[in-house]
């Protein structure tokens, strides 16, 4: 007795530098690694809207066919992410992300063998099932690491690798699919599919071995370090535990219950709005520049960089100011009327190259941002036992606009020959979520908290 009370007067002296080096510490031992992994993740789903250009002629598919191959990765990706979840609760994290990357760096490279469109359908398919978990898997493993009050931060960063992805890896694709064209009797779309799932088989293997399942098993964190780490966790863990059996207790009931909550559809919507936009963006924009004019598939990726940019800087300024002026039902209707606005002059206006790809580039601005924003609704609007059942629905549903919105672009060049029609179907769901936020979302979901 007498040790555990001298044990919680040591703990009660932590200074705030303390626990900042602390975390610090943690945060440069796993994050580089993960947020590498999350790159490649993103890299490796959507790097088919380069390799379009030269498959599209090997295997003589249409524009639709492509848009269901790129689509169909979220079908294998929805239907077996809870039980990719079921497993990493059985396994541990480590074990399970260092599988899932395994798994899907292999699919990845495997479609370098594909050789009709059928075979595309299924190696997409299977790379949506290897790649299931990937995302709430990392996150779960955060919050062994960091308490809640810092994992905004860290998932922040971890969300900037999907905007990494395309502005570095847009150019490396292209120059492989360029360069390495024909070289040992192989197309330039197949060195890519390679190249680029190597990285992520060899993360995974490290990880397996470099990552450490909780920290109280970190060889790389010492006895005091464990012991305010676990002093910190226990105090933002402690008002969990009651609601966590409550929730276990009536999970069923609470599914039921999201599922009828209209809510729930429509925080959906306003999320899979700015989806339509990014995936959109990621699967199409290549075919769309080269329909501009430019042939050169290097050339096709240096300027894709120019609206990727873009949505970047208004990732960081729209969240930026909504979250200075504790508003954001204004910053989110005006980020997709900007969005979908763009997209629609970008369809019509015939203003060059460059000028037209710096307005699909505000374009990106506005739903990326918007992107962002639709996710601080769901934590705040959802409260209570039915609130991590709706949130998790909201993803799920948000999530299927990576079918969506390759399908419909992939429909109506198919129909109408050009990208206008696409665009301005795209900017149309853009421009209702916009609608739906000003008139139907109530005050009680887009309220900041002045704490």
């Amino acid at each position: 007795m007498e040790k555990q009370a001298a044990l919680r007067s040591h703990l009660a002296e932590i200074s705030e530098i303390e626990k900042q080096k602390i975390f610090n510490k943690i945060l440069w031992k796993i994050m580089p690694i993960l947020f590498l992994a999350y790159m490649f993740s993103f890299l490796d789903r959507v790097n088919i809207g380069y390799a379009k250009l030269q498959m599209q002629d090997y295997l003589g598919f249409t524009d639709i066919q492509y848009a269901y191959a790129a689509g169909i990765f979220f079908i294998g990706y929805a239907l077996f992410e809870i039980p990719s979840n079921l497993l990493m609760d059985k396994i541990g994290a480590r074990k399970t992300l260092a599988r899932i990357m395994i798994l899907w760096g292999l699919a990845s490279a495997a479609t370098m063998y594909v050789s009709s469109i059928n075979q595309f359908y299924i190696i997409r398919f299977l790379l949506g099932i290897f790649e299931a978990g990937f995302y709430p898997g990392v996150f779960l493993y955060f919050s062994y690491w960091f308490p809640g009050y810092l994992r905004g931060r860290v998932a922040a960063i971890i969300l900037a690798g999907s905007l990494v992805a395309p502005i570095i890896g847009g150019p490396i694709s292209g120059l492989i699919m360029t360069e390495m064209n024909g070289f040992m009797g192989m197309f330039g779309w197949q060195w890519m599919f390679l190249l680029e799932a190597l990285p992520i088989i060899f993360i995974g293997i490290f990880c397996f071995f470099y990552l450490s399942d909780k920290p109280q098993t970190a060889k790389w964190l010492n006895a005091r370090e464990k012991q305010v780490h676990q002093h910190i966790m226990n105090g933002d863990n402690a008002n969990k535990a009651d609601a966590k059996e409550k929730q276990s207790a009536h999970s069923m009931g609470e599914v039921f219950k999201a599922l009828g909550d209209p809510r729930v559809y429509l925080l959906a919507f306003l999320a899979f709005a700015t989806y339509c936009g990014n995936y959109g963006f990621s699967f199409w924009l290549p075919t769309m520049i080269k329909d501009m004019g430019v042939t050169n598939i290097a050339h096709i990726s240096y300027y894709s960089v120019i609206p990727f940019s873009l949505g970047a800087l208004g990732l960081y300024l729209i969240t930026r100011s909504s979250d200075k002026r504790r508003e954001r039902r204004w910053h989110y209707a005006l980020s997709m009327i900007l969005a979908s606005s763009m997209l629609v002059i970008a369809s019509y206006v015939d203003v060059g190259l460059v000028p037209r790809l710096i307005l699909l580039g505000f374009a990106s601005f506005g739903f990326m941002g918007g992107m962002a924003l639709a996710w601080t609704l769901p934590a705040g609007y959802l409260q209570g036992s039915t609130a991590p059942v709706g949130i998790a629905l909201v993803s799920t549903l948000a999530t299927t606009a990576g079918y969506f919105s390759p399908w419909l672009m992939g429909v109506m060049r198919e129909n109408f020959g050009t990208n206008q029609a696409a665009l301005v179907s795209i900017a149309a769901v853009m421009f209702l979520a916009s609608l739906l936020m000003m008139f139907v979302v109530p005050a009680k979901a887009v309220y900041v908290s002045e704490k």
